[in-house]
């Protein structure tokens, strides 16, 4: 028998103790867990190898072997987000658009959590390198399309990348959020449009169902409802978002 509970904003997550919710249950754990557990298995092979062949009382050794904890660490890093991102990509996980039950009973609210779990320990370790080629092949290799000539500030939170399309010539301002859904009574999902040259000003939000157009700037701190479109060569700035000039 389902069972309920009051969630945020209103809304109702629903549990039970059917097959389907323990075994999707037990997926949303082992999973990632596998997928971690496959980026760690070379870098603790390598370290135990060293740990047999260094001498610890050496201070030429020492030395050495705390440069190759360096190295292993900042391989650490690259391995644990490209492993779960590989994951990501092979099983091509993603949630489709429209309106989802807050329940892993639904379909694609397990996709959705699964892909959290996958996606954000990932985003988060890739944030340490100040590398912004790295961090943008993982957000591609997630699922976001960017044209090569644009650019992310590398401090932005792109809450869900295969829900993001972005054009040429177009930047990404620090702290920026960009979410492809929304949290309400339901988990609502739909693609953002972002066209070429357009700048999406530091701290703004964008919300799910976004357009977007070409030579658009999105000013510091705005805030664009969903659904919302941006009409070319205007400027929008406030909480929400209205148009203030037409661009230069």
């Amino acid at each position: 028998m389902a069972q309920y509970r009051d969630g945020y904003k209103g809304g109702i997550q629903k549990y039970d103790f059917s097959f389907t919710s323990i075994s999707r249950g037990l997926m949303l754990l082992f999973i990632p867990i596998i997928a971690y557990t496959i980026g760690l298995f070379p870098l603790v092979l390598s370290l135990v190898y060293v740990l047999r062949i260094i001498n610890l009382t050496n201070i030429i050794h020492i030395f050495l072997f705390s440069g190759f904890l360096v190295i292993l660490f900042f391989l650490f890093i690259i391995i644990e987000t490209f492993i779960p991102g590989l994951f990501i990509k092979i099983s091509k996980l993603k949630v489709d658009e429209g309106e989802h039950e807050v329940s892993i009973l639904d379909w694609n609210f397990f996709k959705y959590t699964l892909y959290f779990a996958l996606y954000r320990p990932s985003l988060k370790l890739i944030g340490i390198l100040p590398l912004l080629p790295l961090r943008i092949r993982f957000l591609k290799l997630v699922g976001m399309k960017m044209g090569k000539s644009s650019v992310v500030a590398g401090s932005e939170l792109i809450h869900d990348p295969y829900m993001l399309e972005i054009g040429e010539q177009t930047l990404i301002g620090g702290w920026s959020q960009i979410t492809g859904h929304l949290g309400e009574r339901k988990l609502f999902v739909k693609k953002v449009k972002i066209g070429d040259n357009c700048l999406i000003g530091g701290k703004s939000f964008i919300m799910p169902g976004t357009v977007i157009e070409d030579n658009v700037t999105v000013a510091l701190n705005s805030v664009v409802l969903k659904n919302s479109t941006l009409k070319k060569g205007k400027i929008y700035a406030g909480t929400p978002a209205k148009e203030v000039s037409k661009r230069k």
